[in-house]
């Protein structure tokens, strides 16, 4: 894309000044840009669960709020001088894998997707910040759409429980598979995007004796993972849905 030239459709807005980024930013930006992409399409979908239209409404607020968000990656990636697309073509076929293991199938579901997902997101970027500079702790953030949308979620999903306490059973089996999907997909990420891999394991606290090299950067990686997974079982549990 020629430097002048903005994305198509896109308001003319001031030019995004490029942070720095270490090795493996590319990467970082693109997974991020790529769960943006999927989060914004699946919480769009939702939107036809909705039981009344106020609720397809907030929907489609907090999707437009959550496309925002994927034009902050993508205008970062663009002042780098990186085509968006092909920066996240890496990602694009495990983390539609993702989307589409986990697609909802009714309002519950939707709404229990868009709380698990936005606190694994908020996680990620809660343990990984302090170690990085601001401008990086800034762009992993979810900001406040992630706020919004978990918010949502958490009342309309209490809500459907209320209805019906008989949902508890199919949306604890939703929540383990939706688990079980993320962290297969995280590290199917982690052992092909070697830098990224090292990135990611750079801010993740290790020994000071702990070892160097790829294994062991898959291995605070791992570490990593096993942290958002509990974060998610006591959000499971807070619901009463633990297994």
């Amino acid at each position: 894309m020629p430097p002048n030239t903005r994305p198509a459709g896109r308001a003319e807005t001031p030019p995004t000044i490029p942070i720095d980024l270490p090795v493996g930013g590319r990467e970082l930006l693109g997974v991020l840009g790529q769960c943006e992409l999927v989060d914004f399409e699946v919480l769009s979908f939702s939107g036809e669960f909705a039981p009344t239209l106020d609720d397809r409404i907030a929907v489609a607020e907090l999707a437009t709020a959550q496309f925002k968000r994927f034009n902050r990656v993508a205008d970062q990636l663009h002042a780098h001088g990186w085509p968006v697309g092909d920066s996240l073509e890496a990602f694009r076929e495990p983390l539609d894998a993702f989307a589409q293991a986990t697609q909802p199938t009714d309002w519950p579901t939707a709404q229990l997707r868009s709380l698990l997902v936005s606190g694994l997101r908020t996680d990620f970027a809660d343990k990984l910040s302090a170690a990085w500079p601001e401008p990086m702790a800034r762009l992993i953030s979810p900001g406040p759409v992630a706020w919004r949308i978990a918010d949502f979620a958490n009342r309309t999903l209490s809500q459907s429980l209320a209805d019906d306490p008989d949902l508890a059973g199919s949306l604890a089996l939703y929540g383990r598979r939706l688990a079980a999907e993320a962290l297969g997909q995280c590290q199917r990420i982690a052992a092909k995007e070697v830098e990224l891999t090292e990135l990611v394991a750079s801010a993740v606290p290790r020994p000071d004796d702990a070892q160097t090299g790829d294994m062991a950067a898959l291995g605070a990686v791992s570490v990593l993972l096993e942290q958002l997974m509990e974060g998610h079982s006591r959000r499971m549990a807070r619901l009463g849905l633990a297994s």
